[in-house]
């Protein structure tokens, strides 16, 4: 009797997954679906306008389009999984399903694991979008801009290039030409006791991380600022920690890139002291607006649990939705607030992503917590 007995609950509950599922797939593909069309609304008219007045070609902007969906569905991610729980908890309180499973001995806590199991799904899907798929595109969009829209070919020659490499060395550079690979009017500022060891050479040329420069001087200066050695070269080589090239070709931005290479990115400027904070609250937000999905679906399923006791609880249901909506605007301005104080310094980085989840998943945690211990 006891393996019959937990072979018959086992199937319930396998019963109740696939059913709970399958009510979530359907309103959840639709609101993804509703939510692209509208947030692509904005970018279209940019688009027809090019199309009308530029002369793109339709195919161009057509691609364009296309490229641009993936970020967009990452953006309306967190409100398709509250949409599609919210319409599934309300029709299955109006069909009373959900007193039926009590009454039957079922435990809300096993009724409410699959949606949130959905929901953290939803959250990995979301995620894997915005690491693979959203950069390429991404990169892909902003080619499409320059080659169609502003017509420019990226530079061959840049202009007074200054950066600082680790181990307090700073480089100056007059001008580079890629295609020839010399560099001309270079001057490196190196830390000494007092004053700086400083390197001129009226030309360089690079292979990899080797530098090469001619007709150059070094100058070195002791304690009381008088020049104590001087020396002249013809050529001589230096090494340095970075290819000359990622200090003066189009980078990638942080939307263009995957949490690798962007933690790659923060990396390598944090060794030249440069401020990072701007690049670590986005490397994070590349986590937190995932997980939004999440949060959103616990926000849900916490606010319909409190509000909408039955089928006939119709007041319930409206002060869910007005409650939800006003909190959905509402996060998107904390979004907005915690990712400006994140990157002036206020917080740090990590609250400035994680800030407005933590805000959210109390109450929700908190709601769900409440009502299936007193209910």
């Amino acid at each position: 009797m006891g393996h019959a007995l937990k072979a018959a609950i086992h199937a319930k509950s396998v019963i109740i997954d696939r059913y709970v599922f399958t009510q979530f797939l359907g309103p959840f593909i639709l609101a993804i679906g509703g939510f692209v069309i509208i947030g692509i609304v904005d970018i279209l008219f940019a688009l027809v306008d090019m199309f009308v007045n530029s002369g793109v070609p339709l195919l161009v902007v057509m691609r364009l389009l296309l490229y641009k969906i993936p970020a967009i569905m990452v953006l309306f991610f967190p409100m398709a999984v509250l949409f599609a729980v919210m319409l599934l908890m309300v029709r299955m309180a109006k069909d009373n399903e959900i007193t039926i499973l009590r009454t039957s001995g079922l435990n809300l806590s096993r009724l409410l694991a699959p949606i949130l199991l959905i929901c953290a799904l939803s959250a990995v899907l979301s995620y894997l979008t915005n690491e693979r798929l959203v950069p390429w595109a991404n990169q892909v969009s902003d080619t499409l801009i320059r080659r169609s829209f502003q017509k420019r070919p990226p530079p061959t020659i840049v202009d007074n290039v200054f950066f600082k490499e680790s181990g307090d060395r700073f480089f100056y550079i007059r001008s580079v030409d890629s295609k020839k690979s010399i560099m001309k009017d270079i001057l490196i500022f190196e830390k000494a006791t007092v004053y700086p060891r400083i390197t001129t050479a009226k030309k360089a040329t690079w292979q990899h991380r080797t530098w090469t420069l001619f007709d150059g001087k070094i100058q070195e200066f002791g304690a009381d600022g008088d020049l104590e050695f001087s020396s002249v070269f013809h050529h001589t080589k230096i090494h340095v920690d970075r290819d000359v090239q990622s200090f003066y070709t189009k980078r990638k931005t942080p939307k263009e890139m995957d949490s690798f290479e962007l933690k790659e990115k923060i990396t390598v400027l944090e060794k030249g002291g440069i401020n990072t904070r701007s690049l670590e609250v986005e490397y994070h937000m590349k986590k937190s607006i995932p997980a939004a999905c999440l949060i959103f679906g616990i926000l849900g399923v916490g606010f319909c649990l409190r509000f909408v006791k039955s089928g006939k609880d119709w007041w319930g249901v409206i002060i869910a939705i007005v409650l939800v909506v006003l909190l959905v605007g509402f996060y998107f301005f904390l979004t907005a607030l915690f990712r400006s104080l994140g990157k002036k310094g206020v917080i740090i980085p990590i609250l400035g992503a994680w800030g407005p989840n933590i805000i959210y998943a109390i109450p929700g945690v908190g709601l769900i917590y409440h009502e299936c211990i007193h209910r």
